[in-house]
């Protein structure tokens, strides 16, 4: 196995090598930092986006989701004490429509959506020699009382939260919430319960307990350590309505991660043919985390296997966390200071899953997660604050008003606030207003640039 080292003291060739993916990345039209991928992985995406014309940021992003529902409860971050985090990342691709979103998704679920058609075809097997069985006379039957099967599945789509928990009860490990069109996962929250379900979404994020006994006793379901991942699609014009409700006030999308890509044309065919075959390499990367051996307790819960950082990580991670603690205190915008808060948590997740994807593609080990693995996570980051950045502009322009627009088009690229107070007055726009509007708005459609000075973004 060729694993990477590193040092405090030394520079990792692993991460120059990086530096340089993400720069090729960059000349691709994309954002994505491919070089905090596994090689073995980062191959698998450029080939795509040579051949098939995949936008890199979105089958990557696709990618760490899946990368996650391989590891589930399998294995969980350590940070310190008992704080421990699991590989859950809810995601949304936004893009326009025609930006090919749905194939690099797919493709990167595909590995998790073949094993579960082959554990239902032998659930299928299982439930006709059950319902035979339970025909025949007690002293025909080869077990007396013969025991239902479950239909063990990675995958859900569409189902009220309590079948969602029925399905999670059958495979603990850790399941996928999976939509084309993440509109309709949203647009369905509280049609069956009234106001619980984005509790309940938050709840499953945190990994908190959740139960279910509304049809009663007999069909009660109870979780102590769910694992649900969400990823799915959702176009541009949609996201105003994600933000919508209690959604931006009480924190469910401030842990939502975006992926965008930046070209989102249209691509013409290649006529180039993959070098090697892509999908069989990506599923192997998968077959090697759903196959990692696990321990359950008599309840059949997953024991999983707590991974440290490495005394150099850890340094690192907590100097990466004082800097988004001065970030969040910096950002005068409510939402983005919200969102980078949620950076805390999602950097552990992506340590985790990185350095984990490393040893399944031969790269590392897994005994603790070293510097490269938290490097790289912080690079992720990076890309996931920049891109919320982006999506609360897209949701912020959606929103605007006429008026607001057009104060917009008629300040200048910087101006002072007394400058913008003169342009808004002559644009109708009362001085409290526009004060008000340049605070609520900047880190959207504003930058600071000093006091009493700020830029158009």
């Amino acid at each position: 196995m060729e694993k990477s080292t590193s040092n405090s003291k030394g520079i990792d060739p692993m991460l120059i090598l990086g530096k340089a993916v993400d720069m090729c990345v960059s000349m691709r039209g994309g954002d994505f930092p491919l070089g905090a991928m596994p090689m073995k992985i980062q191959r698998i995406i450029r080939e795509a986006n040579d051949c098939y014309g995949y936008p890199v940021d979105y089958l990557a992003g696709a990618m760490l989701v899946a990368l996650g529902l391989g590891i589930g409860n399998t294995h969980f971050a350590r940070l310190k004490g008992k704080w421990d985090e699991s590989a859950i990342l809810f995601m949304a691709l936004v893009g326009r429509p025609g930006a090919c979103k749905s194939h690099p998704l797919n493709f990167a679920i595909r590995p998790f959506s073949d094993i579960d058609g082959v554990n239902n075809s032998a659930f299928q097997k299982e439930l006709a020699e059950y319902n035979r069985q339970c025909e025949l006379p007690m002293k025909e039957r080869t077990v007396a009382h013969p025991v239902l099967p479950v239909n063990k599945r990675f995958l859900i789509s569409d189902a009220t939260p309590e079948a969602m928990m029925l399905i999670h009860s059958h495979n603990l490990r850790g399941i996928c919430m999976w939509n084309d069109e993440l509109a309709g996962w949203f647009k369905n929250f509280n049609r069956y319960n009234k106001g619980s379900d984005e509790e309940y979404w938050l709840k499953l994020y945190n990994a908190n307990p959740i139960f279910s006994d509304r049809k009663g006793a007999k069909d009660s379901v109870y979780i102590g350590r769910p694992f649900v991942s969400v990823v799915g699609t959702i176009q541009n014009g949609i996201l105003n309505e994600l933000a919508q409700g209690s959604r931006s006030s009480n924190g469910f999308i401030d842990r939502l991660l975006f992926v965008i890509a930046n070209n989102q044309d249209k691509q013409a065919w290649s006529d180039k043919e993959p070098s090697f075959d892509i999908e069989a390499t990506w599923a192997e990367i998968i077959s090697r985390l759903v196959d990692m051996p696990y321990k359950t307790d008599e309840d059949g819960k997953v024991i999983p296997t707590i991974i440290g950082f490495s005394p150099e990580a850890k340094t690192r991670l907590y100097q990466w966390q004082r800097e988004n603690t001065e970030d969040c205190n910096r950002e005068e915008n409510d939402a983005l200071k919200g969102v980078f808060s949620k950076f805390d948590f999602h950097a552990i997740r992506f340590c985790l899953i990185i350095q984990i994807a490393r040893w399944a593609c031969g790269e590392a080990d897994k005994t603790e997660i070293d510097l490269v693995s938290v490097k790289n996570a912080i690079g992720l980051v990076d890309y996931f604050k920049a891109t919320a950045t982006r999506v609360q502009g897209i949701i912020k322009d959606l929103s605007l008003s006429e008026l607001q627009r057009a104060v917009i088009a008629a300040l200048p690229e910087e101006f002072t606030t007394e400058q913008g107070v003169e342009i808004a007055i002559a644009n109708s726009m009362a001085e409290r207003t526009f004060k008000d509007f340049v605070k609520r708005f900047t880190g959207i459609h504003f930058q600071k640039v000093r006091h009493g000075v700020y830029a158009k973004l």
